[in-house]
């Protein structure tokens, strides 16, 4: 029995982020450090520093996110997926020392993190459905094609999504045909695909962009079935806001000064926007350029934009 409650307690330490999660179900990025004291862990009955730091493990630092019910249905399909309602990344470090801009990054990779996983599990979901029948999936718009680059199938919502973004020109009227802009670059990058022998992300993909809205389209090939295959996503970019850049590790305040930068205006009327002086402005706009890495106005626009996935 005391060997059982050790364990339980030995559990309850390792999991105390997502412990954490699942009482408040906030899945933004949090530290053990700023939940809980030495002196609270040792009270659970196993010593912090006789268990934790004979891991290596000084401190964790946690993003969480809720999986859409449609994912449920693959745990037969993916090994590791079974059916998880949620998931959690944690970083482990041998120290004390993450500061606000470690959980500043990890909540601004925390929507791409779990949009990549969502994409992994459908493209499992693909390969499975890919071997045993024709059809599309729910969870993303696919198109499969022969091995010289031919539409074989296409599911409504990818044909939709094409619709939206390549509009049908009068040299590919077919519903069951590639806009001729997507056909060139499937047919560029056919060669180097079939000769992988398991090529799911080796070509970047192809991204339109359409008013704040992306179509991503990825080219893979799965070799067993013989089979190549698109598989489209859609999204909506991060808007350009002061709440935003403040993902990008600045201040509230420098936040306010990078963004007002950007509608061309001066360090004066900063300043009187602001209610700050001039030489405060410009101290702001210098820590921005130091953060960023930059030297001027511009880089430091260009940098945000890129980081926030406005432009690439």
């Amino acid at each position: 029995m005391a060997e059982q409650a050790t364990l339980e307690r030995q559990s309850f330490l390792l999991n105390l982020l997502a412990n954490y999660y699942l009482l408040t179900f906030d899945g933004q990025a949090i530290a053990i450090s700023e939940l809980w004291t030495e002196e609270f862990l040792d009270e659970q009955g196993v010593s912090y520093s006789d268990f934790l730091k004979s891991t290596d493990l000084q401190d964790q630092l946690a993003i969480c996110f809720n999986l859409p019910d449609s994912l449920k249905v693959l745990s037969k399909v993916d090994p590791f997926h079974r059916g998880k309602e949620h998931l959690c990344l944690i970083i482990n470090r041998q120290y004390q020392d993450f500061a606000e801009r470690d959980g500043l990054v990890l909540n601004l990779i925390r929507p791409h993190l779990q949009q990549a996983y969502e994409r992994l599990i459908a493209l499992h979901q693909a390969h499975d459905y890919l071997s045993q029948q024709r059809l599309a999936t729910d969870l993303a718009g696919l198109i499969a094609l022969s091995e010289d680059g031919q539409v074989q199938w296409i599911s409504q919502k990818a044909r939709a999504m094409l619709d939206r973004y390549l509009p049908p020109s009068p040299t590919s009227p077919m519903a069951h045909t590639l806009p001729d802009f997507l056909q060139q670059w499937v047919n560029r990058h056919l060669a180097m695909v079939l000769q992988i022998e398991e090529a799911y992300n080796l070509v970047e993909p192809l991204k339109l962009q359409r008013g704040n809205q992306r179509l991503s389209i990825f080219l893979s090939y799965h070799p067993k079935a013989a089979q190549l295959y698109l598989l489209l996503e859609e999204f909506t970019q991060e808007s350009f806001s002061i709440t935003s850049l403040q993902l990008l590790g600045l201040t509230k305040r420098e936040a306010e000064v990078l963004f007002w930068i950007t509608k061309d205006k001066t360090l004066v009327e900063l300043g009187n926007l602001l209610g700050i002086s001039e030489r405060t402005a410009k101290k702001h706009l210098e820590n921005i350029y130091k953060k960023f890495g930059v030297q001027t106005r511009l880089s430091a626009v260009m940098y945000a934009l890129e980081h926030l996935g406005i432009i690439s």
